[in-house]
């Protein structure tokens, strides 16, 4: 790319903060299935039945804590250190 013109950078580590909470928020929005119940919800509102069925409907996507749960992260660099310290941090092991 240099030979090209265009800047080359090496800033190892620049990233690993950004990176790390997109880890976090998918954790997140994973274990409490965020993305099915918007979608899910959509759906309904494409329907027109949604303001019937928010209700009923919540409890399929009541998903799970990460307190106490284990977290496998292979890797301990900058990411994958920072990422299992904050996570630890939100009660997973």
């Amino acid at each position: 790319m240099t030979e090209l013109g265009i800047p080359v950078f090496n800033t190892p580590g620049a990233n690993a903060n950004a990176v790390k909470e997109l880890i976090l928020c998918g954790m997140l929005l994973g274990s409490r299935r965020v993305i099915d119940g918007i979608n899910h919800m959509k759906k309904l509102g494409e329907e027109g039945v949604a303001r019937d069925r928010v209700e009923k409907d919540k409890a399929m996507f009541g998903g799970r804590e990460l307190k106490g749960k284990t977290l496998a992260v292979i890797g301990l660099g900058h990411i994958g250190a920072s990422t299992a310290r904050d996570a630890s941090e939100l009660g997973s092991t």
